[in-house]
């Protein structure tokens, strides 16, 4: 089995929805953080002024992800259905391992998603609004182990 179907099928254990396609990407701050940190000499200390404050029951609550060990994921996977695209948290970054355990954070109907992705100096940002909501989430790729991130991000375009 494919690092791919793993990762859809714990995706699909996680929503009891029929995942299509999956991508893993990084909390928004992450690759910031990570090389302010590194060169400081004290890890992910830095961009983590903004919280994390999600739900799934009654909406989508939230205006970004804040990166460090603030109770965010270090990786999240986006998980396309037919009708949502599901934001999960995973407990591991590395490019294997990890599937079992994705726990949902969010979803967006298909319907009312937005999506734009830009570049931040060498960091490749998405930005995904619910517009029903105007809530927008953002996330950075990851530099390696992405799963096709271009490809969900085409096919969630209209």
């Amino acid at each position: 089995m494919s690092r791919e179907e793993k990762a859809r099928d714990g995706a699909a254990a996680a929503t009891n929805d029929d995942i299509l396609d999956v991508a893993v990407v990084m909390p928004r701050g992450s690759t910031f953080a990570g090389v302010v940190g590194a060169t400081a000499g004290v890890g992910l200390g830095a961009g983590t002024s903004s919280t994390t404050a999600w739900g799934v029951a009654g909406g989508l609550i939230g205006q970004r992800m804040a990166s460090a060990s603030k109770g965010s994921y270090p990786s999240i996977v986006l998980a396309a259905s037919p009708t949502k695209l599901h934001i999960l948290g995973r407990e591991r970054t590395g490019v294997v391992g990890g599937w079992k355990s994705l726990l949902p954070v969010a979803y967006i109907e298909r319907a009312n998603l937005d999506v734009k992705d830009r570049h931040r100096g060498t960091v490749h940002v998405i930005e995904l609004t619910d517009t029903t909501t105007g809530t927008t989430l953002e996330f950075e790729q990851q530099n390696i182990g992405g799963l096709g991130l271009k490809d969900l991000l085409r096919s969630l375009r209209p």
